[in-house]
């Protein structure tokens, strides 16, 4: 009884405390949060007193001082903690439900776009495919033959063999333009068999693989451009389709491998951040370029080949009694049947959808799986950057370029900052990419990262003195800052507290601009022989 009547009077006091907050204003409330987070910037020096004086009663302290100019100018790095991250990373999650079967990959495999991850018990989907792929070729065949004997076949043969000629001239000029036109500045001499790739990337093997293929596929362009000057609506146009076809997909899996390694790029002398960039969109408009052409390409062989194939029945003068409309109503309902039949196996199919390494694998052969679940966690291992988040204030400070300084000797550049607040974090994300020393990091792990500052730009008064909170050493007589004299022992100054700016505070009176302090007051106190480093 006695612990209810002390909750719910702590309910009601907490309802009176807040009452009264609310009615405040709104500047009154700003002091009165101000106030809560100088009590816990004094709970926090307390604590860490303790710690530190504990692991320093064996010998000297060791701080770092730093002038107050330059501490209000912000022209010392920034530093902010950041997780590693792939920049192409995939969840992959269960698009069916039911008992998985097989998995066919392990936690850390290297898995290639498309590659098959796990199965579901899909012996129903497989027989409602076939039965799908039955009634398609029916519906096919029985609107061939209705097309061929109510004389509306839609083309002649003769036009089927112009547009397939056309087909291939167009060609031609697509991939030529692909290659030649929007992907070819990433090398030097790209036409002659000295070909160079420019970017630089960490991984070799996928270099001289570009490479061969450029030059293999400069010679096919070549002998393409000869080959179209002496074909005829009398060529063979089927063969001719076929092998564009060929060197179609060829030069799409060219295209995926250009875009892969422009996934790795490193920004160096060779290609700058925008160059780069600016490689990514042209090489991926190529890609698309070169798929819409071999689907033209492929639509048109089929089409060729269905009228070459009406024109024999016709020929054999084979007659069936049909509509049009009821075979074309009856192929439709069977294509769709036939699409439906193929999303539904392959929903039991799990693929990769990038090529990567296989983080994260949450599940086992025998398993029952509800959709949506998670399964895996496919990254580019290769290809990282480190993801941090700064206050308004502090990136305020940056700009993309700035160089960066983390652990282990790797070094980056901001390749990134966001235009506006996260939601979640209500701070602004900063994204920065590894120019060396990629292999001393690990996706997921956790970094310091120390940006030098360019702009120096402040949302107070170029004569306000800022420093950072942690140079503030809270005691009951009121806030102070620490120099250091010339027998190296801490000297305290009192000084006046103002506004908050993020991780810094305006200090209105009691030190000066030329003054040096040091930016870590936890656990120090006058009198305290200490050891200066800068």
């Amino acid at each position: 009884m006695n612990f209810i009547k002390q909750k719910d009077q702590a309910i009601l006091t907490a309802k009176k405390i807040w009452g009264r907050f609310s009615r405040l204003s709104l500047r009154d409330r700003s002091m009165v949060v101000g106030a809560i987070i100088l009590v816990l910037i004094l709970i926090a020096n307390l604590g860490g007193s303790e710690n530190i004086s504990e692991s320093t009663t064996s010998g000297v302290r060791e701080v770092r001082v730093a002038s107050i100019a330059e501490l209000s100018s912000h022209s010392l790095p920034l530093s902010l903690l950041g997780t590693v991250t792939s920049r192409n990373e995939a969840t992959i999650r269960a698009e069916a439900s039911g008992k998985i079967v097989g998995v066919y990959k392990k936690l850390g495999d290297y898995a290639e776009a498309g590659a098959v991850i796990a199965e579901f018990e899909n012996s129903t989907e497989r027989a409602q495919l076939l039965q799908a792929q039955g009634a398609y070729e029916a519906a096919k065949a029985q609107q061939d033959i209705a097309s061929i004997n109510s004389g509306t076949t839609g083309t002649s043969l003769v036009e089927a063999k112009t547009q397939a000629l056309n087909t291939i001239f167009s060609a031609y000029g697509a991939l030529d333009d692909a290659i030649r036109t929007k992907t070819d500045p990433a090398f030097r001499n790209p036409q002659t068999r000295e070909a160079k790739f420019l970017i630089t990337i960490s991984d070799a093997k996928l270099v001289i693989t570009l490479e061969e293929k450029r030059i293999a596929i400069e010679e096919m362009l070549r002998a393409r451009n000869e080959i179209n000057k002496t074909l005829t609506t009398n060529s063979d146009l089927s063969t001719q389709l076929s092998t564009v076809e060929s060197e179609a997909r060829y030069i799409r899996d060219y295209l995926d491998d250009l875009n892969l390694a422009l996934s790795r790029a490193i920004a160096d002398t060779n290609a700058s951040t925008g160059t780069i960039e600016g490689l990514k969109v042209s090489s991926g408009i190529a890609r698309n370029t070169v798929s819409g052409t071999l689907s033209t390409v492929t639509i048109s062989r089929n089409a060729l080949s269905a009228s070459t194939g009406a024109e024999q029945i016709a020929n054999k003068n084979y007659n069936d009694q049909g509509s049009g409309s009821i075979t074309d109503a009856g192929l439709k309902s069977a294509l769709g049947n036939l699409r439906a039949a193929e999303s539904r196996l392959a929903k039991t199919i799990v693929r990769s959808p990038i090529s990567g390494t296989i983080n994260s694998l949450s599940i086992k052969t025998g398993d029952f799986i509800s959709p949506f679940t998670e399964i895996a966690v496919v990254s580019n291992n290769g290809a990282l950057e480190v993801l941090a988040y700064a206050t308004e204030d502090d990136a305020a400070s940056l700009s993309v370029g700035n160089s960066v300084s983390l652990e282990k000797n790797v070094t980056g550049v901001i390749t990134r900052i966001a235009p506006a607040l996260d939601p979640r974090t209500k701070k602004i994300e900063v994204r920065i990419g590894i120019t060396s020393g990629t292999g001393a990091l690990i996706n997921g792990q956790s970094v310091r990262a120390n940006i030098k500052r360019i702009n120096t730009k402040t949302t107070s008064s170029s004569k306000d003195i800022q420093i950072p909170i942690s140079a503030l050493k809270m005691t009951p007589t009121g806030a102070l800052v620490f120099t250091v004299n010339t027998e190296n022992l801490l000297e305290s100054h009192i000084v006046t507290l103002g506004a908050l700016l993020g991780n810094d505070i305006v200090i209105t009176g009691g030190i000066t601009r030329d003054m040096e302090i040091v930016i870590d007051a936890r656990g120090l106190k006058e009198g305290m022989e200490v050891t200066v480093t800068k």
